[in-house]
């Protein structure tokens, strides 16, 4: 029996459920494993992860699919392991990503560790050229120094090409990396930590050509759905949320180009509805239109959340024509003052009645989420959790499950220097578990069947991953496979250090 990384499993089953919505070149060179570090379920949901593949395989590259699970270390388009690629890339979209990309290397008999690959000059770690890419770029790059080669920032199409042209013309990773330096949207640590430089993270216009997922398949999380992008960034100004700062300006793609690739989807291949990929649907400037162009062919939609003050009946019953009889919103709190103070002017009193018409509409449940650590939370705040669950389910009488997760101050945000769960360090940690006593005895001492809370020590991690140094990184990288600690890592932030990072490297754009 061999290892977990190198025994024998296939991704056939999955191969032929895949319905491509795009010609594509196969073969090719330039062997490329691209890696997403979750079930192939949730990589196959990202629209980002999708771009990337195209752009290689259109680039000529000899491109394959890797996900974290069910079978990690082969890949899904030949069943190849990820030994026998030279470049290696990982899409990294949230903190604990970066954690999962580590150790998927390490368990496929690649150092996670930049600095050690360097290092291996006669060894085979210095034949694999590692980058990474992805949401978490946009938000703090640095999580990802000590593990990849280079990182893409930002909106990664572009600078994925310059990426297969440097690589093309070089045949070392000693030519490509002083090469790749020189592209304003791609750090390289080994480079960049030294002097003073210019990076820029790359907020590209949307794609004419780009718009919707490369295949459509039963097995990602959101069943036969065909992945449409609607737009990036956002216009509103919630102070926790890493999109008003990090990925804006806001960008619409034009309708006509949105019908135009479901029209020709559907000629190709069946699916059962379109998600609409977009940080909040009713921003959307056509979507009324675009939901009659839907109904119109009899497809349903399907949102991944909707804004309270967003929501209308015609986006409702688009959702339950395509067979959906939940909705997801995100209350945050349930006091009317401190939804306010992060962003979000409307009232329980509007919550209710937005609920109660989507109810008539023939919704059937609800799932809320809700945030603790706040600033200027105390616990009222907290246990105005529990009486907004408790008057939405007795006035709307839909089924009501709500998300609790801890307040995590994030780069770029406008609430960045606010404390993480009342305090810092461990001292936040004890906070925020008090702050989960507090929920529990409001639920009448349980949570179970009502309300589901996210770990602290997940909110912990995260909270040092978004602050993490290049140091901070190269401990994840070497240190942090076989005795990983999130405290040590707390103890570690400095937020006012990785700032200067930032500044350094002329990346003002993350900056408040």
């Amino acid at each position: 029996m061999g290892s977990k990384a190198t025994e024998w499993a296939s991704w056939s089953d999955y191969r032929i459920d895949e319905s491509p919505t795009v010609g594509l070149p196969a073969g090719g060179d330039l062997p490329c494993a691209l890696f997403f570090p979750a079930d192939y379920s949730v990589g196959m949901a990202n629209l980002g992860y999708h771009y990337i593949y195209r752009t290689l395989r259109e680039q000529g590259v000899s491109v394959e699919r890797f996900f974290a699970s069910p079978v990690s270390h082969r890949s899904v388009e030949r069943d190849t392991l990820v030994e026998r690629f030279q470049v290696i890339l990982g899409g990294i979209s949230y903190e604990g990503d970066a954690y999962v990309f580590a150790k998927w290397l390490e368990a496929g008999g690649i150092s996670p560790s930049r600095v050690e690959r360097e290092r291996d000059v006669s060894g085979k770690n210095n034949n694999f050229i590692v980058g990474a890419g992805g949401a978490v770029t946009y938000i703090n790059p640095f999580l990802l120094s000590g593990i990849a080669d280079f990182i893409v920032l930002g909106d990664g199409v572009e600078a994925t090409r310059y990426v297969v042209e440097t690589m093309r013309s070089e045949d070392s990773r000693e030519r490509v990396l002083p090469i790749l330096a020189q592209h304003p949207s791609i750090y390289v640590p080994s480079i960049h930590k030294h002097g003073t430089h210019r990076l820029e993270v790359s907020r590209r216009d949307i794609d004419l050509d780009f718009g919707c997922g490369n295949w459509v398949t039963p097995r990602t999380a959101f069943g036969k759905t065909l992945l449409i992008e609607l737009q990036r960034g956002c216009v509103r100004g919630c102070g926790f949320c890493t999109l008003p700062a990090c990925f804006s300006p806001p960008r619409q793609r034009m309708l006509e180009l949105v019908k135009r690739d479901i029209i020709r989807v559907a000629s190709v291949c069946d699916f059962n509805q379109i998600g609409l990929v977009t940080p909040e649907a009713g921003d959307y400037k056509e979507l009324d239109e675009l939901l009659n162009f839907a109904e119109n062919r009899g497809i349903g939609i399907s949102f991944a959340s909707l804004r309270v003050d967003g929501m209308t009946a015609h986006m409702v019953r688009a959702l339950v024509r395509g067979g959906r009889h939940s909705v997801t919103v995100a209350p945050e709190s349930g006091d009317d003052d401190l939804r306010s103070k992060c962003g979000k002017n409307f009232t329980n009193d509007h919550i209710i009645e937005t609920l109660y018409m989507a109810k008539d509409e023939g919704v059937r449940s609800v799932k809320l989420y809700f945030m603790i650590g706040l600033p200027g939370e105390d616990d009222e705040h907290i246990m105005s959790i529990s009486k907004l669950c408790d008057r939405v389910r007795n006035i709307t009488g839909l089924r009501v499950t709500a998300t609790i997760s801890p307040f995590v101050p994030k780069p770029g945000t406008r609430w960045a220097n606010e404390h993480f769960g009342g305090g810092d360090g461990a001292n936040g940690e004890k906070i925020l578990k008090s702050k989960y006593a507090v929920l529990s005895r409001s639920f009448g001492g349980s949570l179970r069947g009502i309300a589901q809370k996210a770990s602290v020590k997940e909110a912990c991690l995260e909270y040092a991953l978004s602050w993490a140094t290049p140091a901070m990184s190269e401990f994840l990288a070497t240190e942090g496979m076989s005795a990983f600690s999130y405290r040590y890592l707390m103890e570690r932030v400095d937020r006012n250090e990785t700032m200067k990072e930032f500044r350094r490297l002329g990346l003002r754009s993350n900056l408040r």
